[in-house]
């Protein structure tokens, strides 16, 4: 397939949300062109070393686990314990989550986008520029070092930043006060921590850091510093939320942008020095690898036909034309002290509806992702990978049946 001349749907972000919604239009028939940024796919699961798949199970966890959404997110969930050697998620408290590995995801995205011959993805490509033309879409792009104009017959923004509508029109999307704004997360991957890591050895390093930053030898962004293993023996994921700035952070100014990335390997580095010299478990660990960028939890996101609140999820509400279930819990991160919780009212999910996705006056526009149309509470819950996945292919789906006139 030429990316050049035959494309009948575009995905703008080629994130949880972007693949899925790529691969289910290729699926659909619809010639589709994934345009991402980075050089590899995946998003926050790769680029910013999230590392666990969160919202891809049933949320009743007096229960045996179960998927939660069928096709892509349970497909990708599945080749990752497969890849793993997971044989059911982790049960974190009230909620199931599966371990991931970032490379292992980049090389599954590959994996699956090659496989589609109805598919071509671009890396290295900025979106600039948006035009609604009589016969669809044409975006003004940067791919490379070259200035391109692409065109489509349908849209799918998946971007997490409601790129489209930040560049035709502002009045699409909506931006939480930055007071508000959920907070960044920095990531990085320690290698070469002896013992064992369960609750005690937490409790027992999260002191020593306590006492550090208490006695001024850590600085106080390392106090929400946690500790996660990956899948693979030797291999501990560091995550610190970051105030970013608090009520003067946005995540659209490009230095202070900037200044979070250097706090976070601030951070990073300042607590693989210490316990390296204060920990035993530490003593023998290489300097740890960092993201590629923060992972940014809320920045703008679109005014569909309809905004799913957070009372909607809290209140398990299902809808006639729902495309995809919500079941993870509202976690809130306003703060680098922690999340706050809000838990749906009955351990069932909560249904998004299509008009999520879309706004009846700009047909052929669609969106999914950290990007939906959603209240800044209903966004700490259907941010999470695995219900972005389910959102994008809902969306790639929409815009598949656009293209077809269905």
């Amino acid at each position: 397939m030429s990316w050049e001349t035959e494309v009948e749907v575009i995905v703008a972000g080629g994130g949880s949300a972007g693949l899925a919604a790529a691969l289910a239009s290729a699926r659909g028939g619809a010639r589709t062109l994934l345009l991402e940024r980075q050089t590899k796919l995946g998003g926050m699961g790769t680029c910013a070393l999230v590392h666990t798949f969160c919202g891809l199970f049933h949320p009743d966890v007096t229960q045996p686990w179960a998927w939660l959404n069928p096709g892509i997110a349970t497909e990708v969930g599945q080749e990752m314990m497969i890849r793993t050697g997971q044989e059911a998620p982790d049960l974190m408290g009230k909620v199931y989550v599966l371990r991931q590995h970032p490379s292992l995801y980049a090389q599954m995205a590959d994996e699956l986008c090659r496989a589609e011959s109805m598919l071509a993805v671009l890396s290295g490509t900025e979106w600039t520029g948006l035009k609604q033309t009589a016969s669809g879409w044409e975006l003004e792009v940067i791919t490379r070092g070259a200035a391109r104009t692409l065109s489509s017959k349908a849209l799918v923004d998946t971007t997490g930043d409601a790129t489209g509508a930040r560049l035709m029109n502002p009045q699409w999307c909506e931006q939480t006060e930055g007071a508000r704004l959920y907070r960044p997360a920095y990531i990085s991957a320690f290698h070469g921590i002896a013992g064992v890591h369960d609750d005690a050895w937490r409790l027992q390093t999260g002191g020593m850091i306590f006492r550090a930053i208490r006695d001024g030898v850590l600085p106080q962004a390392a106090m929400g510093a946690a500790f996660r293993d990956s899948p693979f023996a030797g291999e501990t994921f560091l995550t610190v939320d970051l105030e970013a700035g608090q009520g003067d952070w946005d995540p659209f100014d490009p230095v202070k942008r900037a200044r979070m990335e250097q706090e976070g390997r601030e951070v990073a580095l300042s607590l693989w020095k210490f316990l390296r010299a204060q920990h035993p478990d530490f003593q023998h660990c290489a300097p740890p690898l960092l993201p590629t960028k923060a992972g940014i939890r809320e920045t703008a996101r679109y005014v569909g036909d309809y905004v799913l609140t957070g009372d909607d999820l809290a209140g398990n509400r299902r809808f006639e034309d729902e495309i995809a279930l919500a079941g993870w819990p509202m976690e809130k991160r306003e703060n680098a002290r922690g999340p706050k919780f809000r838990y749906f009212d009955e351990a069932k999910p909560a249904g998004i509806p299509a008009r999520c996705l879309q706004r009846r006056e700009v047909p052929g526009l669609f969106f999914a992702g950290r990007c939906v149309s959603a209240d800044h509470e209903a966004l700490a819950s259907v941010r999470v990978m695995g219900t972005c996945m389910a959102t994008g292919q809902a969306a790639g789906k929409l815009a598949v049946d656009f293209v077809q006139g269905r």
